[in-house]
């Protein structure tokens, strides 16, 4: 008997330890989407208040060893775009250092030298030479009198104002400055919709008006039709279309 009790409490143990392991796995794959692309090759499920996660289309770079990621989440009141023209610092909420941008002066290729996690998840960073793209959902530059409060990896963090150049854009301004595709998510769309490219006309809350774009707006555009219609572009805080630039 006391071998039988010994047997079980040995099982019980086992299968505790790996659940887990899985749930472990399961919670660094939700966060660090890089190490998700050779596992998962659509969407993850959904954590909290998070939306869905397509680790393939949602990289928008890599540099130096990091891996740059957009997402779906529209965080803050809008996008900040930051001109880095000398080093910068990044600041957690407490003040305390969580990376830094730094320039390289002698290295025309390479111009910057990121210091960031191997996993960055912004609106949208492009740090190459040709590029220097760096915008971040954010709130507001009056929110804070000192710092500009801007997203990263899903959490607030701090970029000192004085100093740098930056510009803000309200989370319609900007989408009006970028080209919209269509994806899946979006109800009423064809296919062949699908492979347009669309400009912003009005914006009315989660509804949006588009029209399509021909291919003389942009080398990138490989399809059009002449389509003008209104759309459900985004579900609480989740877009449901891509932003695209014609960079």
């Amino acid at each position: 008997m006391k071998i039988f009790y010994a047997t079980l409490i040995c099982s019980m143990v086992l299968f505790s330890c790996k659940k887990q392991n899985k749930d472990t796995v399961t919670n660094i794959l939700s966060d660090h989407p890089k190490d998700s692309v050779t596992v998962i090759k659509k969407e993850q499920p959904k954590k909290d208040n998070e939306c869905k996660i397509d680790s393939l289309a949602m990289q928008t770079t890599e540099y130096n060893g990091i891996t740059f990621y957009t997402e779906n989440n529209l965080r803050g009141s809008g996008v900040i775009n930051l001109s880095i023209n000398k080093s910068t610092e990044i600041f957690n909420m407490d003040k305390t250092s969580y990376g830094k941008i730094l320039v390289n002066n002698n290295d025309d290729e390479n111009i910057y030298d990121v210091k960031l996690p191997k996993v960055v998840i912004a609106r949208e960073i492009i740090p190459d030479s040709e590029h220097r793209i760096f915008n971040f959902d954010a709130e507001e530059p009056e929110a804070d009198k000192d710092f500009l409060i801007v997203y990263i990896n899903k959490q607030k963090k701090l970029i000192e104002k004085k100093n740098n150049n930056y510009s803000f854009q309200s989370w319609d301004n900007y989408i009006k400055t970028a080209f919209i595709q269509l994806t899946p998510e979006v109800s009423t769309t064809s296919k062949q919709e699908l492979s347009y490219w669309y400009k912003v006309l009005e914006i009315k809350g989660d509804s949006m008006q588009i029209k399509s774009i021909l291919k003389t707006d942009c080398d990138y555009i490989e399809e059009y039709k002449n389509v003008t219609k209104w759309i459900k572009w985004k579900q609480n805080s989740c877009k449901l279309i891509k932003f695209n630039f014609c960079y």
